[in-house]
This record gives C-alpha cells, structure tokens and sequence, in this order.
C-alpha cells in the first residue's frame, strides 16, 4: 500500500463518518417528531386544568404521543448511537429549565388571576420546545461531533 492509498483509505474513512454525523443530526432534530413531542407535553400538561374524566384522557393521550413519537422515532432511525456523559448533562439540563418553565408560567398566571393557567403554561412550555430544538441544535451538533472523535 503507497501513501497515497492510505491517504486516500483515510479521507472515504473520514468522509463516511461525515455522512453518518449528518443523517443522525437530521433525523435527530426532524420537524415531525419535535412537534409530537410537544404536542404530547401540551397534552400532558394542560391536563391539570381539566375536570376528573377529561384529565385522565388527555394524559392518555398525551403520553401516547409522546411514548408512539418516541418509539416511531427510534424505529425509523438511520444511525444509531449511545448517548454519552456531558451530551447526557445536557438533555437532562434542558429538561430541568423546561419544567422550571412550565412551572414559573403556572404560577406567574396564577398571581395575575388568569384562567387555565397549567393550559397556558403548557403552550408556552411547548412553544419553547419547538424553538429550543432549532436554537440548540450548534450545541448539540458540538456534543455530538466532540463525543464521536474520541
């Protein structure tokens, strides 16, 4: 083997593992399942507003969205990977500062007296999802690339 055979072994290596990194990071952040999750946490979370019979449905169906979301999700994926240390921290850490979220619209509608305050914080918690998943996706990519050249 000549060095430029090697070279050239090395760059298809490298440019594999570009086109691996690329369709896991597309699948990862694909519009359809950010917005079944978030509809699924609306589901869930708006449910605190509604009477005894309804708030169990909601709750049924939110959980469905969001557990079928996940499932479909993790079926249909074309890269597979373990999700590992600081990339874990992160996802953990958005989940922390989406229910301080949720919580802190909750109770700021309660003190201004406003109906349907669980129902408006759980739009609000869900709009937050949608944009945050576009917002930290450089973030994301980071953990990603940083946690693959190890």
């Amino acid at each position: 083997m000549t060095a430029y055979d090697a070279q050239t072994a090395l760059n298809a290596i490298h440019h594999r593992q570009e086109q691996t990194f690329d369709a896991y990071m597309r699948h990862a952040a694909s519009r359809p399942y950010v917005i079944v999750s978030a509809l699924g946490l609306f589901a869930v979370c708006s449910s605190f507003d509604l009477p005894s019979p309804w708030n169990t449905a909601a709750v049924l169906v939110g959980n469905g969205l969001t557990l079928g979301g996940l499932f479909v999700h993790q079926r249909r994926a074309p890269v597979r990977r373990k999700t590992v240390g600081p990339e874990a921290l992160f996802y953990a850490a958005r989940g922390v500062a989406l229910l301080v979220l949720f919580w802190a619209v909750a109770i700021g509608a309660h003190f201004l007296g406003l109906p349907a305050r669980h129902t408006l914080a759980a739009a609000v918690t869900a709009v937050a999802i949608v944009v945050a998943s576009y917002a930290l996706r450089p973030v994301v990519e980071s953990f990603v690339r940083g946690n693959g050249q190890r």
